[in-house]
């Protein structure tokens, strides 16, 4: 197990609309065929039904994954009328989005919620302990498959490597409190700011790395703004490694196989979009190719997150090209998939819109740093999305 990842529940949703106009027979019966194809899928995805031991450890004794309905008295149009956060409060188990993951408790939570239209949410939580947001997406679609036809599901290659003892990273303070808002991208604005990198001297930039970028430098001249000075400051870019490892792993390998790119920005004169997207490429670079063996030596991943504590951390993630719209459990992709909020402040998290016309950003700062964050000239690029959809 990865020592590394927080002890946390990922929440994720994904919102389907009835498209057949079932009756409530047809209703009750997807509630059981997922019920079922979720247990066959855990044939296969074994651990994800044990029990968390330790901090290295999951007891694989098939004690099962948690799966809750629930019935909300509105109709989806309705719900997804909210904000994203009132809209997925609705439906979401309580008090589990990114969370500590108790020694008793299951590791996936799924929550079932059904809307008068006849239309479906599906709420689950997952250990972070147990997989990146890749292997998250990737079980989804293998439920999905068996549901749509038993016995359709690919056998997911579980990561390991030799177990070395490691000094386990603080997780999330459950204390401190952030905001957290959504921004949307349109594609002809991403396209604007990869011109404006190539202009200014970039070879060769790519949408997420010109928006993280952009959304690294507003943060920093948003704390500018609140204190009065620069503040040196290092971002984290998490990647997925699935396709640069060395040998290449299957884009069915679960577990945590993500890496990450830093960005230093010690001095204001690095705190540009030009210095910080030819950052992230070269950052990029330096992980293509990583072989196998250099995961297994004693203590390299976690040296090579090594923080410096006195300057102020970022971390960026991309779930953008995961397979999420693609979970067909048999009535058709999902119209929209949330994720609520991020796991500590200061984070950005990039996602795509459910039409494929741009990116979604989840950006959470203190309230200070969001206020100035909303202003700065460069977030016109952006709007701010005040619905779920």
């Amino acid at each position: 197990m990865d020592q590394f990842s927080p002890r946390v529940y990922m929440p994720m949703v994904l919102f389907y609309p009835n498209h057949e106009f079932d009756s409530q027979r047809k209703i009750v019966e997807k509630s059981q065929r997922l019920k079922y194809s979720l247990s066959e899928t855990l044939t296969q995805y074994y651990p994800f039904a044990g029990r968390q031991t330790s901090n290295s450890y999951i007891n694989c004794n098939d004690e099962g994954v948690e799966f809750q309905e629930a019935r909300v008295k509105s109709k989806l149009s309705e719900v997804l009328e909210k904000s994203e956060d009132e809209a997925l409060d609705l439906v979401l188990p309580t008090g589990l989005s990114w969370r500590g993951v108790r020694n008793d408790a299951a590791l996936v939570i799924v929550r079932l919620v059904h809307f008068d239209c006849g239309g479906m949410a599906m709420a689950v939580c997952m250990s972070h302990k147990l997989a990146d947001a890749y292997a998250f997406a990737t079980f989804l679609t293998n439920w999905a498959a068996g549901t749509c036809q038993p016995g359709e599901q690919v056998a997911p290659h579980f990561a390991s490597w030799p177990y070395h003892e490691a000094i386990v990273p603080p997780g999330p303070d459950e204390t401190m409190t952030w905001l957290t808002k959504r921004f949307v991208f349109d594609n002809s604005k991403i396209d604007q700011l990869k011109v404006m990198a190539a202009e200014s001297g970039v070879k060769n930039p790519t949408r997420v790395g010109v928006l993280t970028a952009l959304l690294y430098k507003c943060a920093m001249d948003a704390s500018k703004a609140n204190t009065g000075s620069f503040q040196p400051a290092f971002m984290n870019q998490l990647v997925n490694m699935r396709s640069k490892m060395v040998p290449l792993w299957p884009n069915f390998s679960t577990g945590n196989l993500y890496w990450k790119i830093s960005v230093s920005t010690k001095d204001e004169s690095d705190a540009t979009l030009k210095s910080i997207t030819e950052q992230l490429i070269k950052g990029k670079a330096q992980i293509e190719g990583v072989k196998i063996e250099d995961w297994n030596q004693p203590g390299f991943a976690l040296q090579n997150f090594v923080y410096d504590f006195s300057d102020k951390m970022y971390l960026s993630s991309s779930l953008c090209g995961f397979p999420f719209y693609k979970v067909d459990f048999g009535w058709g992709k999902p119209i929209k998939v949330s994720l609520k909020g991020t796991m500590l402040d200061n984070m950005f998290i990039l996602k795509d819109t459910p039409s494929g016309d741009g990116i979604e950003a989840i950006v959470s700062l203190n309230e200070e740093d969001m206020v100035s964050f909303q202003s700065q000239k460069e977030l016109s690029f952006a709007s701010l999305a005040e619905k779920a959809l």
